[in-house]
């Protein structure tokens, strides 16, 4: 552990921050105030809001802030343990009467013995590190490890080598057995060791991710052990099954391997098939391979990519390597749906208990939570599903057990209830030929109401879903269908369509039409994985009734309509993450409005008003480097106002060519265009083809159009800033323009650094549909259970946390500059001002009249080349 020095100060027990933070560089103030606030949240066990704009330094500030806290905590606990253990049982007074004083003295004698056994582990551990820490330096110069590691499993035919399913493999899973199973695993784990206390890193990406590992590397942090987990999606390496591609079929596959399945159930030597399950496993999960890989893992910082690629070379598992890593790591990366989700963490081995939570770009937090905890299936895959289920039975009925049968029998009753319910409509005839064209009938349920008029509230979907797990009848599903047409009969196609639908009422068919529009085949085989989505929506099913809402929509044909489970409450998802960590920081560049995570989130999970913190600085670029206008009129004069009803006249539209094109003009570099929707970007586009104004606009600036496909967003990112990188180089005005989208591709995690962003332009609001029943009940819910009020709040701010995102993809460092034209009068409004972050609040600008903000556009960057 080293000497007992502290970088901050102790009183009381109570660590104080540090005057001066470890720092790659000189912090600026605003990093320095991060850092303390951090470290003061950490220490008093805390929920946080952090906001700290983007371009400020927030990741490093993350790092240097907590890990200065974690390393000052972990020689509070070490030098505390050292006083305890060595203070003896303190004297009497006198004042005590004998068998008072005799129970303290044994009350400390238990509590010294305690602390000396805690310093022992202690001591321990960090031995142990040491050594492993040796043994990984040994093994790195040894360049026979390699050999010799690779003696220890089979050759690589044996590695890929699938294993053909025969009709057992196919036979449900028995409970007893599953559970029998997981209590042997579960008896393993008795050894007793000293906890260390963690911190864990959460954000949406792996790359967010690996950017975390390149500032650790970069801070004087980089020694901590750290693991990075994902899912086996990300980290397998056995190509049998990452060819599933499926996350779940995956997770089967794994453990199947992981059992040494057997396909009889007795093996050649008289093996049952619990004991004969024991007796193979994936080749990649060898422990001597998985503990040499753990070593590396817990020696150097290393983000998913590295990982993987080091177990490649050791022929290790790297997702069980980094689960090995967890007790013994100091630091943990990890995605949203690894620490949000409790099963998974229940799953992965995740203790919250007394640590540390920080989630970074938790600006959408809470529609993370909801959109992870709403599932949706679709009348098209309940007929798959069923079709596959009812195969399945007939063939292999004969052979189930009694329990078996029976759960496989409720859940094609269940599957058989939601098709009728989304067809309810259609034989009701309230689906006609006058109102087919306005769009589905969307009707809102509560889940006991839900289960009610689908005739289901006898049947417990955890039953259901505990079976369809325990069984692992989606895997063996899959393996049915693999069979073939052969095996799985494929119910007959019928005449699709308004009119075949119609025609079908006429004669009284109540029968699903399960194709929204005409198919090339009539006889395309059914989804494979058709149960997938149903279990997410079972999971969903079991929910607390007031928490959410099952949306029911019908359309023409059975196939397009669909059953939604709509989360209301996502706090209720996070009360243990809230209950268990001993602080909780969410922190992003916006974090606007902070009620939403104040009273929607920490406090509706239970966290009290005390344990609340909130910090939020301002940008490091200079007030002189941002120039945020609202603007009321465009070139004509005319109005500004792209609302929904307005925003596709042609008067409008033609406001928006000319803006674009006098701004072409006099902005160097980039200049990134947001609009509010695809279709609407798409409608300015085809108008600016057809007026002649696209092909001028060409002369001025390349033009780009954000990509529909994510795979081509990298190649048209090259292209944009190689046509800026050459304007440069000629000394031509030119540049380059980014036609993007308001909560698009472009709008989020992606730099507009310097020349590639020095104009940002936002078209409109976008405000959500308003009309939309899932919205409608989101708001309600808020009113009744926030305050009147709440639900318009909501609407508000999930617009301005689309534009803000956007806004915030241009100034990313100091040095940076750039103008930000908001294009519509509603933004001149004080309720929609206060909503933008507050480094653009303090310089923003409402110009009445185009002429002028044109003007101040021009002169802000004359100012910028003459310096």
């Amino acid at each position: 552990m080293g000497p007992y020095s502290l970088r901050g100060t102790l009183k009381d027990n109570i660590l104080e921050p540090p005057h001066e933070f470890p720092f790659p560089f000189t912090p600026y103030p605003i990093q320095q105030d991060f850092m303390t606030a951090l470290y003061v949240a950490l220490e008093g066990s805390k929920l946080g809001i952090f906001e700290s704009p983007t371009g400020t330094g927030k990741s490093m500030s993350m790092i240097c802030g907590a890990l200065t806290w974690l390393e000052d905590n972990e020689k509070r606990i070490h030098h505390s343990l050292e006083l305890a253990a060595a203070t003896t049982v303190s004297v009497s007074d006198g004042d005590e009467d004998w068998i008072t004083e005799q129970a303290r003295q044994l009350e400390e004698a238990a509590i010294r013995a305690e602390k000396k056994k805690q310093l022992i582990l202690l001591e321990a551990k960090v031995k142990e590190m040491e050594t492993i820490a040796k043994k990984v330096t040994a093994r790195r110069k040894n360049s026979e490890s390699k050999k010799l590691l690779s003696t220890t499993i089979q050759t690589k035919r044996d590695e890929e080598k699938v294993k053909e399913d025969t009709d057992d493999d196919l036979l449900l899973e028995d409970y007893s057995e599953v559970m029998d199973k997981k209590t042997e695993e579960e008896g393993d784990e008795n050894k007793e060791e000293y906890v260390v206390t963690k911190i864990f890193f959460c954000s949406r990406t792996h790359s967010q991710l690996s950017q975390l590992v390149s500032e650790l590397r970069r801070s004087v942090h980089s020694d901590k052990r750290v693991t990075c987990l994902a899912s086996r999606q990300s980290y397998c390496i056995n190509p049998s099954v990452r060819s599933l591609g499926n996350l779940s079929l995956i997770n089967d596959r794994c453990l199947d391997l992981q059992e040494g399945r057997a396909s009889t159930a007795r093996d050649k030597d008289g093996c049952t098939t619990k004991r004969a399950r024991r007796c193979g496993g994936c080749p990649q999960k060898a422990q001597e391979r998985v503990q040499a890989l753990r070593d590396e893992i817990l020696v150097e910082v290393s983000d998913v990519e590295e990982l993987v690629k080091k177990g490649t070379e050791l022929k290790a598992c790297p997702y069980y390597a980094a689960r090995a890593a967890l007790k013994d790591a100091q630091v943990v990366l990890l995605p949203y749906n690894t620490l949000l989700h409790a099963a998974t963490r229940e799953a992965v081995g995740i203790s919250l208990a007394g640590n540390i939570v920080i989630i970074d770009e938790a600006h959408n937090l809470l529609d993370t939570i909801a959109h992870m905890h709403s599932a949706e299936v679709t009348g098209q895959q309940l007929s798959d599903a069923l079709t596959q289920l009812n195969a399945y039975r007939s063939r292999y009925e004969s052979r189930f057990s009694a329990i078996n049968m029976l759960r496989l029998d409720q859940l094609i009753f269940y599957i058989e209830r939601l098709l009728r319910i989304l067809r309810t409509n259609i034989t009701k005839g309230q689906i006609t030929p006058a109102n087919a064209y306005k769009g589905p009938v969307t009707t809102v349920y509560q889940l006991m109401d839900f289960a009610t008029a689908a005739g289901v509230e006898s049947i417990n979907p955890y039953l259901l879903l505990e079976f369809c797990l325990k069984s692992k009848l989606a895997h063996k599903l899959r393996g049915f269908a693999n069979k073939g047409p052969s095996v799985v009969q494929v119910h007959e196609r019928k005449p699709t369509g308004l009119k075949a639908f119609l025609d079908g009422i006429q004669k009284g068919n109540t029968e699903p039409t399960v194709d929204e529009e005409p198919s090339d085949s009539t006889n395309e085989p059914v989804s494979k994985n058709a149960i997938l989505p149903i279990l997410s929506f079972l999971e969903c099913l079991m929910s607390r009734s007031g928490d959410g809402r099952v949306v029911c929509s019908q359309q023409a044909t059975l196939g397009a309509s669909r059953l939604k489970f709509l989360l209301l409450n996502p706090a209720e998802y996070f009360k243990s993450v809230v209950q268990e960590a001993r602080a909780v920081i969410v922190a992003g560049g916006t974090m606007q409005p902070l009620s939403e995570f104040t009273d929607q989130l920490f406090r509706a999970a239970g966290g009290s008003s005390e344990r609340l913190a909130q910090f939020s600085c301002d940008h490091i670029v200079p007030p002189e480097n941002i120039l945020p206008i609202a603007l009321v009129k465009g070139p004509t004069g005319r109005e500004l106002n792209f609302s929904y009803e307005t925003r596709s006249l042609p008067d409008m539209i033609l406001e928006v060519e000319r803006i674009l094109s006098n701004v072409c003009n006099i902005v160097p570099g980039g200049i990134v265009c947001f609009f509010p929707s695809y279709d609407y970007e798409q409608q300015v586009f085809s108008f600016m083809q057809k007026s002649g104004t696209l092909e001028k606009l060409q002369l001025k600036k390349k033009i780009f159009r954000e990509p529909k496909k994510s795979s081509q967003v990298d190649q048209v990112l090259r292209d944009y800033a190689l046509a800026i990188n050459r304007s440069k180089s000629s000394d031509r005005k030119g540049g380059a323009l980014m036609l993007s989208v308001v909560g698009g591709k472009l709008s989020e995690g992606l730099n507009f650094s310097d020349d590639l962003g020095r104009l940002v332009l936002v078209v409109g609001m976008p405000y959500p549909n308003s009309k939309s029943p899932e919205l409608q009940e989101k708001m309600n819910y808020l009113n009744t259970h926030m305050g009147a009020g709440t639900g318009q709040k909501h609407y508000e701010a999930l617009c301005m946390k689309a534009v803000n995102q956007s806004i915030g993809r241009a100034i990313r460092h100091r040095e940076d500059y750039a103008t930000v034209l908001l294009v519509d009068k509603r933004y001149i409004r004080p309720s929609v001002q206060a909503g933008l972050p507050g480094w653009i609040q303090r310089s923003l600008r409402s110009c009445d009249k185009f002429g002028q903000a044109l003007a101040q556009i021009r002169q802000f960057f004359l100012n910028k080349k003459a310096h």
